[in-house]
């Protein structure tokens, strides 16, 4: 990210500076005020970042509107149990039914907007629900299809970085200000070249619901790793359901030079691991399965028990979903999938759909971090690894 400082007399001056310099894409980090040695009166200094490559962190020892870096290490903390809480209310759906789920996660939802600074999204009895001032953001939202709940969120959060009724009524920052509340509520991860070791291969499972391109984001994974980056690579398939994805995958492989094999057992699945790990086959061993149908989950788990039954082993397991499913078969696709263990999350087609919008309340309480998002059919450049600042953008303007 390209992170800049801008001095103005006033809030309105620096951010005309941020708009010429950086433009309308700039994500409006903090501000703060200094008095110049000799001066009479204090300057506005702007911090403002244009996305890039890194996420939109503030300034080292900065947090926003100036409380101390300590806040933000206590923010992550308590985002971190209520990830762990989260999990267990998943477990608890599972063992003691759904109402007892939609119970419990309501109460997390209300206890994390208390511990991150919102109001939760519910105005107070008797208090109009938006503030005339906050017409034009709350307009941003409704176009992007934000959802309603959502919307009361962002616009709390948004109402408590603002300086002055004055800054609301500029639509460049308001949609900076929106990017920035997004953004930082949107969990992501890091290329999973990060988590190679040294001492055994990179096992990485990919599962998902049907027709979300998983084979598809595998083959671009695996040709970007090998042309790219000159990792060794093996393909595995385990979908023996459809023979098209096998051919399909095979296809990939053939292209590329790397092997592809069938495991149609659990036994055959870790004994093809333990030969990469014993022979040094692939660096990284990616694991392609078949999409799954609601109830039909359960086929996966042998093969997932049976990986994670081998000692040390550098076990990723990815689940992949599409960005043009409805926030509610988003949030079904993670609770389905949560009994295996999903460390990651992949965004998929993301080309495919003109609004995003369903996205945000998905990523926002998803308890695992999307890595990698897929931006069209084209292998291996279509996919990126995820970047809050870019998702934020998307969120509200549509993919470009």
């Amino acid at each position: 990210m390209v992170i800049r400082s801008f001095e103005g007399e006033d809030m309105n001056e620096a951010l005309r500076k941020v708009k010429k310099e950086l433009g309308t894409d700039a994500v409006i980090l903090g501000s703060r005020t200094r008095r110049p040695s000799g001066a009479t009166r204090d300057k506005v200094v702007v911090t403002a970042g244009l996305p890039g490559v890194d996420p939109p962190w503030l300034p080292a020892g900065e947090s926003f509107r100036g409380q101390p870096a300590s806040d933000d290490m206590e923010t992550l903390r308590i985002r971190q149990e209520l990830e762990s809480l989260r999990e267990t209310v998943l477990r608890f759906e599972r063992e003691w039914g759904p109402q007892t789920r939609e119970t419990v996660l309501e109460l997390v939802r209300h206890v994390e907007s208390l511990a991150v600074g919102d109001s939760g999204g519910q105005p107070s009895p008797g208090e109009p629900s938006v503030p005339g001032e906050m017409s034009r953001a709350e307009s941003v939202l409704e176009k992007a299809s934000i959802a309603p709940d959502v919307r009361q969120e962002l616009l709390a959060g948004l109402m408590s970085l603002s300086y002055s009724p004055s800054d609301l009524e500029d639509p460049d920052r308001i949609g900076s200000l929106l990017q920035f509340l997004i953004s930082r509520n949107i969990r992501v991860g890091s290329s999973f070249l990060d988590r190679v070791r040294e001492d055994g291969p990179l096992v990485c499972l990919f599962m998902g619901p049907t027709g979300v391109g998983k084979t598809t984001t595998v083959a671009k994974l695996a040709a970007g790793f090998t042309m790219k980056h000159r990792k060794k690579v093996r393909l595995i398939n385990l979908d023996t359901y459809r023979i098209g994805a096998l051919e399909q995958l095979k296809i990939y492989g053939d292209l590329m030079g790397l092997p592809v094999d069938v495991a149609g057992t659990p036994e055959r699945l870790t004994h093809l691991v333990s030969e990469s790990r014993e022979n040094g086959k692939g660096e990284i061993v990616l694991v392609d399965s078949a999409g799954m149908s609601f109830g039909d989950d359960g086929r996966l788990k042998p093969f997932v028990d049976a990986l994670s039954a081998q000692k040390n082993l550098n076990l990723l397991v990815s689940l992949v979903v599409s960005a043009s499913s409805k926030t509610e078969d988003l949030s079904g696709a993670l609770e389905r999938f949560q009994g295996l263990g999903p460390r990651a999350l992949i965004l998929t087609k993301v080309d495919e759909t003109e609004c995003l919008g369903s996205l945000y309340p998905f990523l926002s309480r998803a308890t695992i971090p999307v890595c990698y998002v897929t931006t069209g059919q084209k292998v291996p450049d279509d996919i990126e690894v995820a970047h809050a600042g870019k998702l934020s953008q998307w969120i509200l303007g549509g993919f470009r």
